[in-house]
């Protein structure tokens, strides 16, 4: 990401170089810098809007990758008597990634991303910064996720992969 970042300010800097030796004919210009230098800003901001935009597509890929395996093990717990409490627990750690928006190594990205001061959203209530799933749709994801964990043999299984589907896309819906 900061190579990415680095390549496209550099890239909108050789740009506007060129523009302003291009414009440099005879004596110097102050309007023509002035509009080099803006026009220079507003390709600098488009890219900034890019990569912004690629990060959330990317986050909520992974977050799709979560919700899809968690949905598996779901599968796999209903067919698997045997392994039935393995599958619960991981469709449940996937379901708290969900809830976190990514497990520790993404967490880690994020962080360093934040301590640069590169921030989302900020839930009202708690202060904290989040891409998708705000605060109480956290709370949510997370009481499902320890509902499922505890799941015993009768539990309704389909009924659980439903209310993930729905708190899923509630949470990944654009606001």
């Amino acid at each position: 990401m900061r190579s990415l970042t680095t390549a496209a300010i550099v890239c909108v800097l050789m740009l506007g170089f060129q523009a302003a030796r291009s414009q440099q004919g005879g004596a110097p210009n102050h309007n023509g810098a002035a509009q080099v230098a803006a026009s220079t800003y507003e390709h600098l901001a488009t890219a900034i809007i890019e990569i912004e935009a690629t990060e959330d597509e990317l986050v909520k890929s992974i977050l799709i990758g979560y919700h899809q395996a968690a949905q598996g093990h779901l599968k796999a717990a209903a067919r698997d008597a045997q392994g039935r409490v393995a599958h619960l627990e991981a469709a449940a750690a996937e379901i708290t990634n969900i809830g976190n928006e990514g497990d520790k190594r993404i967490q880690a990205v994020r962080q360093r991303l934040a301590k640069a001061g590169h921030t989302h959203n900020t839930d009202m209530e708690t202060k904290a910064d989040y891409m998708f799933v705000t605060n109480k749709e956290k709370k949510g994801l997370l009481d499902l996720a320890a509902k499922i964990a505890r799941a015993g043999a009768d539990a309704d299984l389909g009924a659980m992969g439903v209310e993930l589907d729905r708190q899923f896309e509630a949470a990944i819906a654009p606001e």
